[in-house]
This record gives C-alpha cells, sequence and structure tokens, in this order.
C-alpha cells in the first residue's frame, strides 16, 4: 500500500506540476517539528528521496496550521484533525481517493432531455416509500450482525465498490441472518469487464455493483481478497456460491425517502467529499449548495439522530472520523439525498 501511494504521488507530480510547487514554507515551532515526526511514525511514511520527503513536509505543517485554525473557532460544529490523508495536498486527495466517475451521471442527467437516467434498467428504479414507519432516530450500529468493521479503500478509487457491497452485506444480514463480507475486489476486476460503465480504481457507480451481483454473483472477500489496485477478473461465469441480490431502487430525494429507506437497512449513497480529508469529529456542514454534478465519493448511511443528522459510515479505516464514521449535518449536507441506493430483494 505504501508503494501504491508513492507511485500514486509520482504520477501526480507530472500531471499536477502547479500542485508539485504550491506548498509555502510556514512557520514552524519545535513543538510543530514533534508533532511531524510522531505523524511520520504512525503512519509509516517512507519518501523517495529528501526532495519528495522536504514537500511532504511542507503540505503536512500547511495542513497542521489549517487544523489549528480551525479548531479554534468556538463556533464550529465539528473538528478536524491529522490522518493519513495529512501529507496530500487538496487536489491530490480528489484526483487519488474521490471518484471521477460518479459527478458524470449528474452531468447526463443535465443533457437528457426528459430528466429521467435512463441508464439504470431496473424495474425497481425511483420508487417511492421503502416503509411507511419512520423512527425518530436510527442506528444501524446498535443492532447485531448488520454492519461488519469499518474497511479502507486504500488508495483506490474504489468506494462505490463498498457501497454497492456494504449494502449487499446488511440485506443479506437482515434477510438472511447471517453477515458475510462481500468482496469489494470482485466488483473492481470484473464489473467493467462484464460490460458495465464503472472502472476499478477510476471510479465507478454502486448501482453498476449491484446489478452485476444480481447477474453474475458476488463472493466473499476470502475468495476474493482486496488489494486496492485492479486486475483481471477472476470469475467470468456466474458463481455458484455467491450471494445474488434480486433487486435495488433509487430513493427520492427527501429526507423523508432516506430516513424511510434506513428504518428498512443501511442505504448506499452518493456525496461530495472534497472537504472531508481532515474531519475528525462532530457534526460536518461544511459543503455548500451540492448538485449531481459534484458528487464524488461513495459512502454508506446507517441511521439518523433525532435532529435529523446522519450518520454515515466510510471507507477510509477507522483512524479516519469518529471511527471510521461521520455525523453529516441534517437535509441534503454534501448532496446526500441526491443519489440514493438500497437493495430490496
Amino acid at each position: 500500500m505504501q508503494k501504491l501511494l508513492i507511485v500514486c504521488l509520482l504520477v501526480l507530480a507530472v500531471a499536477i506540476p502547479t500542485v508539485m510547487c504550491s506548498p509555502k514554507k510556514p512557520d514552524v515551532s519545535v513543538k510543530d517539528l514533534l508533532t511531524y515526526n510522531k505523524w511520520r511514525n504512525t503512519h509509516q511514511r517512507v519518501y523517495l528521496n529528501e526532495h519528495e520527503q522536504l514537500f511532504r513536509q511542507l503540505i503536512f505543517f500547511e495542513n497542521l496550521a489549517k487544523v489549528n485554525q480551525h479548531n479554534q473557532n468556538g463556533n464550529a460544529t465539528y473538528t478536524i484533525g491529522l490522518n493519513k490523508f495529512s501529507d496530500f495536498t487538496h487536489e491530490e486527495f480528489k484526483h487519488i481517493i474521490l471518484n471521477k466517475k460518479l459527478g458524470t451521471r449528474g452531468q447526463r442527467l443535465l443533457q437528457d432531455t426528459d430528466g429521467e437516467d435512463n441508464s439504470n434498467t431496473n424495474d425497481n428504479n425511483n420508487q417511492n416509500n421503502t416503509n411507511s414507519t419512520i423512527a425518530a432516530s436510527i442506528d444501524w450500529r446498535n443492532v447485531n450482525n448488520v454492519l461488519n468493521p469499518v474497511k479502507d479503500q486504500g488508495q483506490c478509487g474504489s468506494c462505490w465498490t463498498f457501497g454497492a457491497a456494504g449494502v449487499m452485506e446488511s440485506f443479506n444480514a437482515i434477510t438472511n441472518g447471517v453477515l458475510k463480507s462481500f468482496s469489494e475486489q470482485q466488483l473492481v476486476d470484473c464489473v467493467h469487464q462484464a460490460g458495465f460503465n464503472s472502472d476499478g480504481c477510476n471510479g465507478g457507480f454502486q448501482s453498476d455493483g449491484v446489478e452485476y451481483a444480481i447477474k453474475f454473483g458476488i463472493v466473499t472477500e476470502d475468495q476474493y481478497p482486496y488489494t486496492a489496485v485492479g486486475g483481471d477478473c477472476q470469475i467470468t461465469d456466474p458463481t455458484s456460491d455467491g450471494f445474488y441480490p434480486k433487486s435495488y431502487k433509487k430513493l427520492q430525494q427527501t429526507a423523508d425517502d432516506l430516513k424511510s429507506g434506513l428504518n428498512f437497512s443501511p442505504v448506499t449513497v452518493s456525496v461530495d467529499a472534497s472537504n472531508w480529508s481532515s474531519y475528525e469529529s462532530g457534526i460536518f456542514d461544511n459543503c455548500g449548495e451540492t448538485t449531481e454534478q459534484q458528487l464524488n465519493h461513495a459512502v454508506i448511511a446507517v441511521g439518523y439522530d433525532t435532529d435529523g443528522n446522519w450518520i454515515i459510515r466510510n471507507s477510509w479505516s477507522t483512524s479516519w472520523g469518529e471511527d471510521g464514521y461521520m455525523r453529516l449535518a441534517a437535509g441534503n449536507t454534501c448532496g446526500v439525498l441526491l443519489d440514493t441506493l438500497i437493495v430490496t430483494a
């Protein structure tokens, strides 16, 4: 994984030369240096040469200054902190980690004269209420054997596979009483080769992952382990021992519809996560008005509190956020209501 990070950053050094020259030399204290050394040891950062080390160190100090400045704001509803992205520039984070394809679906919707997304042929698409009863709050983390431990997509834009696999895992657990960990790597390797638009680490759509599983089945992570890089598909025919969902649907773009879906099972949602890299705790509200063209990350909504704030499960490991989770402000914050999907059978 560390080697892959270095390769990705080298590619960006060529692809985004202005970014590579951007860090300004900040005022650095002894405390800052100690913080950097501790962070580097924790995350086991090894750089190619002294130039790369200095460049990453400057980025780290810039990000550290932003952390300190933000957390001194007594009016902020959330805190930010240091994590595995703290030596990334903002552009690198978006280029390496986020999903470059999700927003293209919104662009196609703008260009479609009737306003319908015809790319999905599932008969259950865009149905209304999943569950007519809406609880005041719900948190699937408090229900045994519905959610697997938080996973880590690594330096691969495969969030869509974690969104798809995650909702299939939870649906299977709720319906059949068995919690399995399904293979994101199978979706990374096989979905594009099966003729779908999604393209492994280059980004994709949760609906493609579920539709693929409907046709070919999805095996467990033990059978097809995650590597965080794309490869040749190891399953070319429908598998005899995989899980086969039968149908899914997309929810309407309202808070009540998402809450209704969450009363049935966890829901995979698309968001604009451009400002999420340093999130540590609290209720995140730093997105502005989000359109479908700005969606760039797939996550799983696992509940909401009595104030309507969403509980979001990410795929950036437990070292990010609140043990891998985020509390997202109520309403359509970060576009959370714009692209939602739930497995129904």
